[in-house]
């Protein structure tokens, strides 16, 4: 009984072996191989990839990145009603730009058309001027990564980053249009004024958005979200994923 019993122990040890020689042959700090968004090269100007449907798109290689829902953070926040799990992620290298383009299934099309602020300050204005569209809410989508651009192994927080690794925010708003963001932590969110090209399209159901962000080098990570303005999605109340590394 003893003899068998130590031939099932070895056989287990057996199967175990390479795995184990794999993972100890890996760096302690070394960054998840699996968890990767690959960039492909372009012969097509950026203004022509910032089209979401071009057909350039589907000859480059999409990865499914699964999305996370944040946890409600009041009692009173009602239940997210639909479930987005994942976003199709493609990227291209152009004219040393990186363009990203996203694209997930979104049962209600959340999109306005709010007018331009006058260019007059408000403290010069002869009245005041209700903002419009308050009480709604969009679908959006953004891409994040290091503000320094790291491509070391340890990662900035989720939650919008932290003081000793800050990220920069590519946000996009259906509504809204696109601005660039800084953040260091949890409630630092900063708009900087700044804008960058992107479209979008919404279409039989699906969004397909494209960003047109710097030339971000390979080794940088990623981290994706997505805002789904029917259940009132706004601020930190969203979709995210993980970090995933460029190649």
């Amino acid at each position: 009984m003893r003899t068998i019993r130590q031939a099932i122990i070895t056989a287990v040890l057996l199967c175990l072996a390479p795995a184990t020689v794999e993972a100890a042959a890996q760096p302690a700090d070394a960054p998840a191989v699996n968890l990767a968004v690959s960039a492909a090269p372009s012969q097509l100007p950026a203004e022509a990839l910032l089209d979401p449907t071009a057909a350039a798109w589907e000859r480059i290689t999409g990865r499914q990145v699964a999305l996370n829902r944040t946890p409600p953070l009041y009692d009173t926040d009602p239940p997210a009603n639909s479930e987005i799990p994942s976003a199709e992620v493609r990227v291209a290298r152009t004219e040393g730009k990186l363009l990203v383009h996203l694209a997930w299934k979104d049962a209600t099309d959340d999109e306005a058309v709010i007018a331009t602020p006058p260019a007059t300050p408000p403290e010069q204005r002869g009245m005041k001027e209700h903002s419009e569209a308050s009480d709604r809410f969009f679908d959006a989508t953004a891409v994040m990564f290091p503000s320094n651009l790291s491509t070391g192994a340890v990662s900035p927080s989720l939650q919008m980053g932290d003081p000793r690794l800050p990220v920069t925010i590519y946000y996009w708003n259906a509504a809204r249009g696109a601005m660039l963001v800084n953040a260091q932590g949890r409630g630092t969110t900063k708009r900087t004024g700044e804008s960058f090209p992107a479209r979008g399209v919404y279409r039989d159901g699906v969004w397909q958005v494209t960003l047109q962000l710097p030339a971000v080098p390979a080794g940088v990570p990623l981290a994706f979200a997505v805002w789904d303005g029917s259940q009132q999605d706004r601020d930190g109340r969203k979709y995210f994923s993980v970090w995933y590394r460029l190649q």
